[in-house]
């Protein structure tokens, strides 16, 4: 059930936005696969009875494997901040805070080295205010992405160098980065790197290699983000420092608005360790004191509302994301660390222009890509997409390829060709470890790294052919035809009377909902069309539901494909997968149904 995609943002219902172009790839009427989750009525009447929780929502718990006697049934319901794993069990950690500590003590000039998303952003920022309240100095160095690149690179090595830097903290990078720090160390510079992407088959000789995806590395929680991992670093550090619980836990508290908006943005399980920061981290950002982000909230009209992870994903990611995409990102730290609510409300403005820009680019590269589909690929054979275009901007192109990920429904690799150069990024679907395939065709690569689900390369534009072979016979190895046949993942069938306000408070127990946490998915069957189909927006289905008398508000985004077969379909029986939502622009809220998918059956007669 876990799914990791990348590269969320408030867009992305957008994404068919030819529906002509689309269309004749022939699959955007037909219905997703539906997986119904095993029923365990047994243990669902038990929770009912011990939680006193409505019927499908005790079902939802029970079907995902949670029972009364389950101790992770009480930590999912209530994460404790008091279940967070020690910093010091992370390989390396100890190495790292002892170095930091001696650059402090000896005066060496510190940097923070991020990355350019929100991950690396938040995690930069995470870094700055804990040496802020130690009384640390310490500057930040963000890579710009179109002039540099990803992770740490010799040219900006070479200036830190200049400028007396002793001590470079990578955040978000640096795992990767053998080369590189081998060449700091030659010119007199420690590297403490703290990353949580795949190791390669060589460690980077730095003084601490801190990523829990170490495979010497026996942290609990595999799945921590860059600013999860720089929020341990924090903790540790204070702990060194012998800082008083009474001053050390409301910092830590503070810091954890950044946590949430970085693991979100990364798509990490929101599971566990990760579930336990998410869940406080929202309600950090709600009574946040930091200036950028009530600077951001106040742009997205936020205020007064309940703060859940979509909204972090859909709105306040992008914009945080878009700087890094079109402009550099150093200004997003800037936001995020500055006490100054006049120039937050400044960067938070600049952030939204940004972000406008950046739909435009994609959505140009998009229709691009998906013009080329039939020249470049070939979808009745080649299981992964790999779509090639000149001087794409490499800003945008990994929500292209999550976007194509999603039509397709299969893996894809968008790659921009420059000067003597191409840059890609590759998006996957769950079980096809994109990393793992790049790594199999290696020998046309000059550089790659990422996750399982997502991943960027390099390579000489004469070998992109070469790629485009080569992983598909990989993936022919691997992936089949069930594999990218559009799938989802029904939580329980409920029945009409089943809807009623207590499901969506029992509900609310599931939220933070996301990756591999996903917001539950119930199906409602034999439902009638009230009134005939109407397409409102880019492309969205709005319905009107009836079942037992009962009616039922819906909408469907990007399923407008559907109109037509309902309108000629208008007596038969509608089978619906749907989250339930409360819409409250309608006194005092009305129920209304997010449509995810719909099997339209036989008129009755």
């Amino acid at each position: 059930m876990c799914l990791v995609t990348h590269d969320c943002d408030d867009e992305k219902r957008d994404i068919f936005k030819s529906t002509d172009m689309l269309s004749s790839m022939g699959n955007k009427t037909k219905s997703c696969r539906w997986d119904f989750l095993q029923e365990n009525t047994q243990e669902a009447k038990r929770l009912t009875n011990l939680l006193g929780l409505a019927p499908p929502v005790a079902r939802v718990l029970a079907n995902r494997g949670y029972s009364r006697q389950d101790l992770e049934l009480e930590s999912f319901i209530n994460p404790l901040l008091s279940s967070l794993h020690d910093p010091f069990l992370l390989k390396d950690m100890d190495k790292a805070v002892v170095r930091v500590m001696n650059a402090a003590e000896n005066g060496q000039r510190i940097v923070v080295y991020g990355d350019y998303d929100t991950d690396g952003a938040t995690a930069t920022a995470v870094l700055i205010k804990t040496f802020e309240f130690l009384g640390i100095p310490a500057g930040y160095y963000m890579p710009h992405r179109l002039e540099e690149g990803y992770g740490i690179n010799s040219g900006s090595i070479d200036k830190l160098a200049e400028s007396g830097v002793g001590l470079i903290i990578s955040v978000d990078n640096g795992i990767s980065a053998v080369s590189q720090i081998a060449h700091a160390r030659t010119l007199g510079i420690d590297v403490v790197v703290t990353d949580h992407h795949q190791p390669g088959r060589q460690l980077p000789e730095a003084c601490a290699v801190v990523d829990p995806n170490r495979a010497d590395c026996a942290y609990p929680n595999k799945h921590l983000t860059g600013v999860g991992i720089a929020f341990k670093l924090a903790h540790a550090l204070l702990k060194k420092r012998h800082v008083h619980a009474r001053d050390a836990a409301p910092f830590l508290r503070s810091m954890l608005d950044l946590v949430a908006i970085g693991t979100i943005a990364d798509v990490a399980p929101l599971t566990g360790e990760n579930r336990v920061l998410v869940k406080h981290g929202l309600n950090q950002i709600m009574s946040s004191e930091n200036a950028g982000v009530q600077a951001l909230k106040k742009t997205l009209e936020m205020g007064g509302t309940r703060i859940t992870a979509q909204k972090v994903a859909f709105q306040i990611a992008p914009r945080l994301n878009a700087a890094g995409r079109t402009d550099h990102a150093g200004i997003c730290v800037e936001l995020l660390t500055t006490r100054d609510p006049s120039l937050a409300s400044r960067i938070a403005a600049s952030l939204e222009s940004f972000n406008r820009e950046r739909r435009k680019l994609e959505t140009r590269i998009f229709e691009h890509s998906m013009s080329l589909l039939d020249s470049q690929t070939d979808l009745a054979n080649d299981p992964i997409v790999v779509i090639s275009g000149p001087d794409w901007h490499i800003g945008v192109i990994g929500i292209v390829a999550s976007k194509i990920t999603e039509v397709c429904g299969r893996p894809a690799i968008v790659i921009s060709e420059q000067k003597n150069i191409a840059k890609g990024s590759a998006r996957s679907i769950r079980n096809f470890n994109i990393h793992d395939a790049l790594s199999a065709c290696r020998m046309h690569l000059t550089n790659f790294g990422g996750h399982p689900g997502a991943a960027g390369l390099q390579l000489e534009p004469q070998n992109i052919p070469k790629l485009r072979q080569a992983i598909n016979e990989y993936a022919r190895q691997i992936l089949h035809k069930e594999d990218m046949t559009p799938s989802l993942t029904i939580d329980t069938t409920v029945e009409n009377h089943e809807l009623e306000p207590d499901v969506l408070n029992g509900l609310a127990l599931l939220e933070p909902c996301g990756s591999c946490n996903p917001t539950p998915i119930f199906a409602m069957r034999k439902l009638k069309l009230l009134q005939p189909p109407q397409i409102v927006g880019n492309n969205h289905l709005k319905l009107l539901l009836s079942a037992d008398g009962r009616k039922y508000y819906a909408i469907g985004f990007n399923l407008g494909s559907y109109a037509a077969q309902l309108a000629a379909n208008s007596g038969a029986n509608i089978d619906a997968a749907f989250a339930p939502t409360i819409n409250t622009y309608y006194a005092p809220g009305r129920l209304e149904l997010d449509i995810k998918d719909i099997k339209i059956g036989a008129p009755n007669r």
